[in-house]
């Protein structure tokens, strides 16, 4: 008689095996568990039949599809950079290196994002309402670097800091500027670094129209007398344009401006450069010289008060500044420069705000002034041209002064 046999426990499963389920087995098994247990039939999936069948890739095809895979990736980015060039104001042209273009693609969200700001803070200093997805959520701040480090996490007992935005600082609080602020202002200037730095005096009604009269005077004038004569012709021509504009009112302020750089060896009078290998001979001039002249002459423009001759009043003034170059530059630097194309919409093909810092090894005088505008001596020609313009009180007093002397003659 056989003896009875106890029926079989069922093994736990190795820690090996897989787990078909993401979730943990109850510890009481219902019957179709324990069938599924004693089955010793293999599962095996219609995928995991078709990878096995599929032929395993030689290194050198792996090898040529992680190169492709770059090229694409490559291609991708090229393309990004090459959208940007188009994008941001200064970029145009090919041959700048990745980093100039992140750097100025900053610079101009930045700019954008503070020009933003400076309407937001002015609609609603005159008591009106922004729709709160107008508003910039995400502030770039001017100090912040392009790669920036995770902060430390704060300690367990520290209370997390409570960030309160500081207020916007207020414009420049000066009586000439407050009676410009709801005026037309013009720059007569397409440059950007030259509205950047009006922006500065916060002003929000800046209009850009530039000047399309030709720059035709001379070179054999004087440097001052160029310039000058450059910047004036330019006010005059938008100040005739626009002093009779029905539609947006006569302006109240226009100023337009004009930089050259002058070779000190030669006295030659250096403006944009037309072509690659003038911009070459351009920069190598001004290294071999060592030091050169910037001027930059300003034109301030605003309508009379009154009804005299000849019912405007100007202002002038000019700026210069030497610049140093670095004598250890050398001809395979002043080449990728050029290459850059930084310099190629700027009097003496170079732009010390820029890259081509690398070129200078120090100045004298107003740094703006290189840039395109001295803010400090437009600040001060503005402030006399709008004293000049507000001439209703002077007139009064002359003609009080003209009636005590009639008086005096009939007595």
């Amino acid at each position: 008689m056989p003896s009875a046999q106890l029926p079989s426990t069922p093994r736990a499963s190795s820690s090996s095996e897989p787990s078909y389920s993401p979730t943990a087995r109850s510890t009481t098994m219902n019957a179709d568990d324990g069938d599924d247990r004693r089955s010793s039939t293999p599962i095996v999936s219609s995928n995991q039949a078709n990878e096995k069948d599929k032929p395993r890739l030689t290194e050198q095809e792996k090898k040529s599809n992680h190169i492709a895979s770059e090229q694409k990736r490559r291609a991708a980015i090229r393309e990004g950079f090459d959208r940007l060039t188009e994008l941001v104001p200064g970029l145009e042209g090919q041959g700048r290196s990745e980093s100039i273009v992140l750097n100025k693609t900053v610079e101009f969200m930045r700019l954008k994002l503070r020009e933003r700001q400076e309407l937001i803070a002015e609609v609603e200093g005159r008591g009106g309402r922004i729709d709160e997805t107008l508003r910039p959520q995400n502030k770039m701040s001017e100090k912040q670097p392009l790669t920036s480090g995770v902060d430390s996490p704060p300690a367990y007992e520290a209370a997390p800091p409570t960030r309160t935005p500081l207020p916007r600082p207020p414009p420049l609080s000066l009586p000439f500027l407050n009676d410009l602020r709801n005026r037309r202002v013009i720059l007569a200037s397409a440059s950007p670094r030259r509205r950047q730095i009006m922006s500065l005096l916060g002003l929000p009604n800046i209009e850009i129209i530039p000047s399309n009269t030709p720059e035709d005077f001379p070179k054999t004038l004087q440097p001052f007398e160029y310039v000058l004569a450059t910047a004036s012709k330019k006010a005059h021509a938008v100040y005739e344009q626009e002093i009779s504009n029905e539609e947006k009112g006569e302006p109240g302020l226009i100023l337009a401006a004009d930089t050259i750089v002058v070779d000190s060896s030669s006295g030659a009078i250096l403006e944009k450069p037309h072509s690659e290998a003038g911009h070459i001979a351009m920069l190598k001039a001004l290294r071999n010289a060592r030091n050169h002249k910037v001027y930059t002459a300003i034109a301030a423009m605003a309508p009379l008060a009154s009804a005299r001759d000849p019912g405007y009043a100007v202002e002038t003034a000019i700026e210069e500044t030497t610049v140093k170059f670095d004598a250890g530059v050398t001809d395979e630097l002043i080449l990728a420069y050029v290459r850059t194309r930084e310099g190629v919409d700027k009097a003496g093909g170079y732009g010390i705000q820029g890259l081509g810092s690398i070129l200078v090894e120090g100045i004298e005088g107003s740094y703006d002034n290189v840039v395109g505008l001295p803010l400090k001596t437009t600040l001060g020609i503005i402030e006399k041209v709008m004293a000049r313009a507000d001439d209703d009180d002077r007139l009064a007093g002359e003609e009080g002064d003209e009636e005590g002397s009639e008086l005096e003659e009939e007595e």
